[in-house]
């Protein structure tokens, strides 16, 4: 039994690609994980934007409402910025002024994540998260 004391080899031959595979793993998570701009929407994204019709009327005052409160019950003020809804974080993009996003954008977001932002697709209903993405584009200052 050469190696570490009281180990056999088999078991400690395993142990250390174990180890050499989660160091590897750790730096490509990494990499699959980093935050992409907000402001700019990959070109699948930019594709199905073009294609879904825009919000075309305005929200209802009860939607408005239901909307703010998809918004603050879900936490996402403690991450973005947008003033109807009284978020302030800063760990995500503001929402105020974002004029790069559009409803396909936000759906996207809200159901897939990306980097820092976590995925509520089956968390949400898509009618949650469809009221959500319009409630943030009327909102947004």
């Amino acid at each position: 039994m050469a190696g570490i004391k009281g180990i056999p080899g088999n078991i400690k031959n395993a142990g250390l690609a174990a180890l050499g595979a989660a160091a590897l793993a750790v730096p490509l998570a990494a990499a699959l994980a980093t935050p992409v701009d907000p402001t700019q929407a990959p070109a699948v994204e930019e594709a199905a934007s073009e294609a879904a019709p825009a919000a075309a009327s305005a929200l209802t005052a009860e939607q408005v409402t239901q909307g703010r409160e998809l918004f603050q019950n879900w936490s996402c003020s403690a991450c973005h910025v947008l003033t109807d809804a009284n978020g302030h974080g800063h760990i995500g993009p503001s929402l105020d002024g974002n004029a790069a996003m559009d409803h396909a954008f936000i759906v996207g977001r809200v159901t897939n994540g990306q980097g820092a932002m976590p995925g509520f697709g089956g968390q949400m209903t898509d009618e949650e998260i469809d009221l959500l993405a319009s409630y943030i584009l009327q909102a947004k200052k």
